[in-house]
């Protein structure tokens, strides 16, 4: 029998990434009761039971801790994102799940939805590609096929940007009342929110974008 090869992480090795998964389990439980904004080392070092100078073997700052934990929201949120549309294979049902699922995301993990989208973006320019698992490009090429962006008859792909931006507006306006101003309010919220996306996509994927050629809109989108 051929034995494996793979060595396994030294004792050392182990317990640094015990620590460190202490670490951000304490700093995600002090985002989740104070919010972000609130977090420091010194608070994230009492509740992890380590001393404030032993955090600076894993993380240059605060900032840096709270990258990390940014991070981990992102791929918690691409990921439900993902899980929401597999297998959907019409367009418009794919992009309203997946308006329904980022809501839903805002709704049950708060924290990391408001710390994610607390910060500034780190792609400065539509010059630069959106990463391809992020939720905007998600959003964008699930807009694409339900606009049918590359059809011979479809005379606005200068527009998809602009409409990719409003659908995320949208969303996110819907995902912040559920949060904020509308939070405990009773009222069929899921019918509504699967209503008006199902119906703006159905809209744009019928309008004639032939009519739209030469407005401000227009001259303002092209890169």
């Amino acid at each position: 029998m051929t034995r494996s090869t793979t060595k396994l992480p030294g004792i050392r090795a182990q317990g640094r990434v015990r620590k460190q998964a202490r670490i951000l389990a304490a700093a995600r439980a002090l985002v989740r009761r104070h919010g972000h904004e609130r977090l420091s080392l010194r608070h994230v070092a009492r509740r992890a039971g380590m001393s404030p100078a032993g955090m600076y073997e894993f993380f240059d700052n605060r900032e840096h801790l709270v990258d990390v934990l940014a991070g981990q929201a992102n791929e918690a949120l691409t990921s439900a994102l993902r899980s929401a549309v597999q297998g959907t294979p019409d367009p418009i049902e794919r992009l309203v799940r997946l308006g329904l699922a980022y809501i839903r995301f805002a709704e049950e993990r708060p924290a990391d939805f408001l710390l994610l989208f607390g910060r500034r973006s780190t792609r400065r320019s539509l010059a630069e590609d959106a990463p391809a698992d992020s939720e905007y490009e998600q959003i964008r090429a699930t807009l694409a096929d339900v606009m049918g962006v590359g059809r011979p008859d479809w005379a606005g792909p200068q527009f998809l940007e602009a409409l990719a931006y409003g659908f995320w507006s949208s969303i996110h306006g819907m995902a912040m009342l559920q949060l904020t101003h509308l939070a405990g309010f009773r009222a069929d919220f899921a019918t509504a929110h699967r209503f008006l996306l199902e119906s703006t996509a159905r809209l744009w994927q019928s309008a004639d974008w032939t009519r739209a050629v030469g407005s401000a809109a227009d001259r303002t989108l092209v890169l």
